[in-house]
């Protein structure tokens, strides 16, 4: 599949793939504990995903992986429940960058930096496939603010201990994926009466099903099937 991005229809290339991988590896690890102690997924802080079970979220992990680094005619859809689950990757490349900082000082040298130096290496590359580069209005506006992050990124280095600054960082790799953060919204359109939800949906320019659309479900019989694509999916690949 392709990802529509505010760029235009693109898969993620190079040191950006490679990073997206190692967090789409990391979470579907994740999932494997879950599934030999039947413990609750972790919590990534994005309501959407945190909210459905393994089983799902292995699911909606094969569809992201299969929207950002598979190619072809067809782009995922933007539904609140896919965006939740692209957000949740990067936020996971956030939390490991938190726990990789904690645990520097007894971290052997050759993954000291791992989660710091894939994030700084992906925003550096920005390799991208299939954009649009057409100059309207929005495309010039996000050039202005990608002249103010590479300021703000010249003296980052892989050493940094500054978690706020590498939070950052991935917010604006996310940026380049995710339009905005609509599938936040969720609990406060639950919580609005019905004409209110309607109305805000429309000034947002919110489709009426971009919250109602259901994650995948798969059978037991489907499980092995889903982590072995994801095993494949992610497995690094030659630059």
């Amino acid at each position: 599949m392709t990802w529509h991005t505010p760029s235009g229809d693109r898969i993620l290339l190079g040191r950006e793939a490679e990073l997206i991988r190692q967090s789409i590896s990391t979470m579907a690890d994740e999932l494997i504990s879950c599934r030999e102690t039947d413990e609750s997924p972790w919590e990534y802080g994005v309501t959407l995903f945190d909210e459905l079970s393994w089983q799902q979220q292995l699911a909606m992990l094969d569809l992201l992986a299969n929207g950002l680094l598979e190619s072809t005619r067809e782009t995922v859809e933007l539904t609140g429940i896919n965006e939740a689950g692209v957000a949740a990757v990067y936020q996971n490349v956030s939390q490991q960058i938190e726990l990789e900082i904690e645990l520097e000082t007894v971290s052997p040298p050759e993954v000291r930096y791992q989660w710091r130096a894939a994030a700084l290496n992906a925003y550096l590359e920005s390799e991208v496939i299939g954009a649009s580069r057409q100059a309207d209005r929005l495309v010039r506006e996000r050039l202005t603010l990608q002249s103010t992050e590479d300021s703000a990124v010249e003296d980052l280095r892989q050493e940094c201990a500054e978690l706020e600054r590498w939070q950052w960082l991935v917010e604006c790799l996310a940026d380049r994926i995710l339009w905005d953060r609509d599938f936040d919204l969720v609990e406060e359109m639950i919580d609005a009466p019905p004409e209110r939800a309607a109305a805000m949906r429309a000034a947002l320019g919110i489709t009426p099903g971009y919250y109602t659309a259901i994650a995948p479900d798969p059978t037991e019989t489907q499980i092995d099937t889903l982590f072995d694509s994801l095993q494949k999916l992610t497995r690094s690949k030659p630059r």
